[in-house]
């Protein structure tokens, strides 16, 4: 197995990475086909039962992901992927057996569907947590960008051909096409695929291994103990800097809980589904995941950019790019909304694209999948880009996935509680612009051009060194110089 790994470069902190990314494409990417389809949603309910079980998992989310970094260092990524791959079958299982097997209007049958969802609410941290983990730590400083983007379009990748799986099945209907037995079997065969890709090539971290040769950091060989992982754990959440990114890392993911293309046509679903049809709300979604992809791309030329020097000034403009996006696209929806007095409609409309008040709409949608993945990655990339040290953003990740889910989380809860779509917004667009504030703060004051050779078990790649070698034996030379001529 070894000369397998070494032939196909499976230690190269890229290959991981890609992997990671690959997990990703067939768990949460690929999931989005079913939510396309109106999977779980043929009961009267469906609704009610959607909202139990999004409090569930996000709720589960929030505390598990508060603790995914120390049981990620505990366990290493093999294991927490493992783990976290697990919950995304069973909880389609759940959503057959409700659609299938039962009748939804019967109490009982809701109880599978709400225990799977908690599972996957566990679960789902393992995974996140894990994938930040892997983007953070494995990448060059000069790369971050890059491995958050792979990860990002590759995750797209699945929600494109889920969601043109859902778009071609629906163009020419109106109403839910449902989703069938075999389609079932096939997600969750799909699902199970990313346990065995975790399983078989996921690597220990400290096996690997740059292109030069170097490893990312000196890994203690003694496994990590609870108590000391769970009190530092609460120093980073302490951190003033992370602190200061408390509300961009809230926000970053709340623009999926108000915009989701949600197949329930009831007065408590988001603006789209009570809006549109249909096959207009799978077109939205399309797009919405064909931007974040595209955006992806476009961050990386922003981000890792070797024309501009300067890490802080790349983060600067890449995050001054997206709060401007993001206040454009709230301030465009809060005018659709108040146009199309969306707010007041007692039953869905079930618009069509061929009517008037879709071309408004479908644009902000454009742009809320720009900052849905743009602002995110400016997050990331700041969050990755105050230390090295692996242990540390194995932290740093799980309080990332805490705090996004807190905002996922709030984006379901709000409508719930009978906030209006034009509170949601506003809400959101207060929190873009104070998370925009944070971000600018600690790329400012706290990014440096470089951690390497800060901390010491992080190891440097041979180029940096070289470099750093050579600017110090240059201002030894000048030194020298100035000496020799007092």
């Amino acid at each position: 197995m070894s000369v397998f790994y070494r032939r196909v470069h499976l230690h190269r902190p890229f290959t991981q990475n890609f992997i990671v990314g690959c997990i990703l494409f067939c768990l949460p990417g690929i999931y989005v086909a079913l939510t396309g389809l109106g999977a779980g949603g043929g009961h009267p309910s469906s609704a009610s039962v959607a909202n139990k079980t999004n409090a569930l998992l996000y709720g589960l989310l929030v505390l598990v992901s508060l603790f995914g970094g120390p049981m990620l260092n505990i366990l290493r990524p093999k294991a927490s992927l493992v783990i976290g791959a697990l919950g995304y079958p069973l909880y389609v299982g759940s959503l057959w057996y409700y659609d299938h097997r039962a009748d939804g209007a019967a109490a009982s049958a809701a109880v599978f569907p709400l225990f799977a969802g908690a599972v996957l609410g566990i679960t789902a941290a393992f995974l996140w947590t894990t994938a930040s983990y892997v983007q953070f730590s494995y990448a060059e400083e000069k790369d971050k960008g890059l491995y958050i983007s792979i990860q990002w379009a590759l995750k797209s990748l699945g929600a494109i051909i889920g969601g043109s799986i859902s778009l071609a099945i629906s163009i020419n209907q109106l109403e839910l096409p449902g989703v069938s037995e075999p389609v079932y079997v096939a997600f969750i065969v799909i699902h199970l695929s990313a346990i065995f890709i975790a399983l078989f090539f996921i690597v220990h971290p400290r096996d690997v291994v740059r292109q030069d040769g170097t490893h990312i950091a000196v890994f203690d060989g003694n496994k990590a103990a609870v108590w000391p992982e769970i009190k530092a754990t609460v120093a980073v959440l302490l951190d003033a800097r992370y602190m200061m990114l408390a509300p961009a890392q809230v926000v970053c993911e709340m623009a999926f809980g108000l915009l989701s293309s949600v197949n329930l046509e009831n007065s408590r679903a988001p603006p789209v589904a009570r809006c549109f049809n249909l096959r207009t709300r799978s077109v939205n979604n399309f797009m919405f995941q064909v931007m974040q992809a595209l955006t992806s791309g476009v961050m990386v030329l922003i981000l890792d950019s070797r024309h501009v020097k300067s890490r802080r000034r790349r983060a600067l403009v890449g995050t001054s790019l997206m709060g401007t996006i993001a206040v454009a696209a709230s301030a465009g929806l809060i005018a659709w909304l108040l146009v199309n007095k969306a707010d007041a409609l007692e039953a869905p409309a079930v618009a069509d694209w061929t009517d008037a008040q879709w071309p408004g709409l479908f644009v902000c949608y454009l742009l809320f999948g720009i900052i849905y993945a743009g602002y995110q990655m400016c997050t990331e990339y700041t969050l990755s880009a105050t230390t090295n040290n692996p242990q540390v953003l194995a932290r740093v990740s799980g309080m990332f996935k805490c705090y996004s889910a807190i905002g996922t989380m709030l984006s379901f809860l709000l409508p719930g509680q009978g906030v209006s779509f034009l509170g949601q917004i506003v809400t959101q667009l207060v929190l873009y612009v104070v998370g925009f504030v944070g971000l600018v703060w600690v790329i400012v004051f706290h990014i440096k051009d470089s951690n390497y050779f800060a901390e010491e078990a992080v190891i440097a790649p041979i180029a940096v060194t070289e470099l750093n070698k050579g600017t110090r034996a240059r201002i030894t030379d000048v030194n020298l110089m100035r000496l020799r001529e007092s």
